[in-house]
């Protein structure tokens, strides 16, 4: 008996060491599988390029060596937004070695296929750089857990630092860290990583302050080759100071141009010059999901904040939900697959835009073409002049792509119902500004007082006014404690307000007796 015992005992233990000897270099091949698969990824990025990429793996451990960088097609198409310390980090290659140790236990106590400490290892101009922000800190710590079925966890930290230079430049980090969970082979993912706090100021050009950035999303492979899920940006508060005022020209008209042929004048155009000021936002979020049902997409955006101040103003809350529906799978692939491709070549922004537009008039018509909806569920913004609300949706329907460039085939396809409310101080407040923008009086008028900005701005608020008065008389509209309430609809290119058919006055005529002063009118009339 005895002796069967120890023959049992010896038996077991042989099977064990088998088992465990064994199972350490059985581990070690999935999980080369597992990382094979990141890499396959990581070969397929739009923004990198893989230089080289070595697996040597033993019984217990492997070391896996990538050298990547980012596309220089990339960095030449974006370089002029960067600063110069961030180009020189972003051109040169990184080096990114995994050491990675596989058997049941190489995480801990658990059962995992893996375990994998990242290191990276930066070009000398690169780590110069780096050096003066995090000084001997690993500027990025990586860790990778692959479980037993090819699931696993990302550990990913970049540390705190506060850094300063003799121009007056200081940079306050607090760190950011975070985790990726992942799904075999990647086939689902979920990001979710925070930022504490960042304090920057820009010598004597401002500053920018950000607190508690939290980011997650949640991403899975759709069966239309889109990325589908949901993502949550939120932001407890961001502020910045400007001590130079600098101009803008938001150009609207070359946005109506992006899809159709249709020209429309600049004078559309808001532009003008903010003046040295500060703007501070609190509670700040920014949520998106997508989806699909068959070959279609449908995905919704909402953007809030609860407070903003502007130099002495004050808004919020906003809120704003929209959602775009019904929405061509093949089309957005195409887009996407254009942006893919696009990033690989060297082109001018205008290049970009045009290459985009093509693919938006023929391989991506059908996002306009298959009957797409835009739902504003939401818009609510209370300003200081009063209570923005408007909800709504607008919807192609049968629209053909030659009809794209026709204006007036696009509005008989076009249908809009709109419910607004807008405060009627705002109205005169955009027109004000946008006539500051085209008008000037020249300093010696202003001296001699001819003329007068203010004389043409409550000129304007009038005309507003009088426009506002007139059609509330044709029933457009409605005028209730200052806010202008209305029903706008679109349909077979009729527009109505309030539920009656819109027409303009006609145009009055002129003759040239009309063009003289009346004493000389009245003396040339026959």
């Amino acid at each position: 008996m005895k002796k069967l015992l120890i023959s049992l005992s010896l038996a077991l233990a042989a099977v064990l060491a088998l088992v465990f000897g064994a199972l350490p270099y059985y581990l070690g091949i999935k999980a080369e599988e597992s990382l094979a698969a990141q890499q396959k990824l990581l070969s397929q990025s739009g923004f990198l390029t893989v230089e080289s990429h070595q697996y040597q793996r033993g019984w217990f451990g492997a070391t896996e060596t990538t050298v990547v960088r980012l596309k220089p097609t990339l960095l030449h198409n974006t370089g002029k937004y960067l600063p110069d310390n961030l180009k020189t980090v972003l051109k040169e290659p990184i080096t990114v070695i995994n050491h990675v140790k596989h058997g049941p236990f190489a995480g801990g106590f658990t059962p995992v296929r893996a375990h994998v400490e990242t290191e990276f290892k930066y070009h000398p101009e690169v780590a110069k750089v780096l050096a003066r922000f995090f000084g001997t800190q690993a500027p990025v710590s990586l860790t990778n857990t692959v479980n037993l079925g090819g699931s696993g966890e990302l550990a990913l930290s970049v540390p705190a630092f506060d850094y300063e230079e003799l121009s007056g430049i200081k940079l306050n980090w607090k760190g950011l860290s975070g985790t990726t969970v992942y799904q075999p082979e990647f086939t689902a993912y979920t990001h979710d990583y925070t930022a504490p706090s960042l304090q920057a100021k820009l010598a004597d050009k401002g500053d920018v302050a950000l607190e508690n950035l939290h980011i997650r999303t949640e991403t899975t492979d759709g069966g239309n080759q889109l990325a589908l899920g949901s993502s949550s940006f939120k932001l407890d508060k961001f502020s910045m100071q400007w001590k130079e005022g600098f101009d803008y020209n938001i150009k609207i008209n070359e946005l109506v141009n992006l899809v159709t042929d249709l020209q429309i004048g600049a004078f559309i155009n808001p532009t003008g010059t903010v003046a040295p000021s500060k703007i501070a936002v609190e509670k700040l979020s920014f949520d998106t999901r997508t989806g699909e049902n068959g070959e279609w997409v449908n995905s919704e955006g909402r953007f809030r904040f609860e407070t903003l101040a502007y130099g002495d103003e004050h808004y919020g809350p906003l809120d704003i939900n929209v959602a775009a529906e019904h929405l061509h799978a093949k089309s957005l692939l195409a887009i996407k697959n254009k942006m893919a491709e696009l990033s690989s070549k060297e082109m001018t922004e205008e290049q970009i835009q045009s290459e985009l537009l093509k693919t938006a008039r023929n391989e991506a018509a059908g996002l306009f073409t298959q009957n797409p909806v835009l739902n504003v569920k939401t818009f609510t913004f209370k300003m200081p002049q009063g209570l923005v609300d408007v909800k709504g949706r607008l919807s192609f329907n049968g629209l053909t792509r030659a009809e794209m460039n026709d204006f007036s085939a696009m509005l008989k396809k076009t249908h809009a119902r709109f419910d607004m409310q807008v405060p009627q101080k705002l109205l005169e407040q955009l027109a004000v500004n946008q006539a500051d923008n085209i008008f000037s009086v020249n300093p010696e008028d202003l001296a001699e007082g001819r003329a007068s900005l203010d004389d043409i701005n409550e000129t304007l608020r009038l005309m507003v006014e009088s426009t506002v008065n007139s059609m509330a008389r044709e029933q457009y509209l409605t005028v209730d404690n200052g806010n202008i309430k209305t029903l706008v609809e679109l349909d077979n290119s009729r527009l109505k307000l309030n539920g009656k058919i819109f027409e303009t006055a006609p145009e009055p005529e002129f003759t040239e007796a009309d063009m003289l002063p009346e004493g000389e009118a009245a003396a040339s009339a026959p």
